[in-house]
């Protein structure tokens, strides 16, 4: 599985956003987003997670972060902000870029 790095900030419209990688959320999250701030949690539900769960939790809490600079009413529905990230960090995992080889 091809991965990518988490960045530690990126802007939306002027707006800095940072990453923070962070401990344990004591309600078990994986991650937040909050305006201009997204925390990824190394350990959720009594367990370490891995760098591409970690990945996953990142386009998850960065739709929440797209969403709610657009001050879209899907900002906080969780099944659709899942489904929309889980198929944006599909999308960047697997494109290919003219001059690249294909995975084997």
């Amino acid at each position: 599985m091809s991965t990518h790095p988490i960045p530690i900030s990126f802007r939306l419209r002027r707006r800095k956003w940072t990453v923070k990688r962070d401990g344990t959320h004591p309600r078990h999250y994986a991650g937040t987003a909050t305006p201009k701030q997204i925390v990824i949690y190394d350990a959720a539900r009594g367990r370490k997670r891995t760098e591409p769960e970690q990945q996953k939790t990142f386009w998850h809490e960065s739709t929440h972060a797209v969403l709610m600079t657009m001050n879209h009413k899907l900002a906080h529905d969780e099944p659709f902000v899942t489904q929309f990230s889980l198929l944006l960090e599909e999308l960047i995992r697997t494109a290919r870029f003219a001059g690249e080889e294909e995975p084997t």
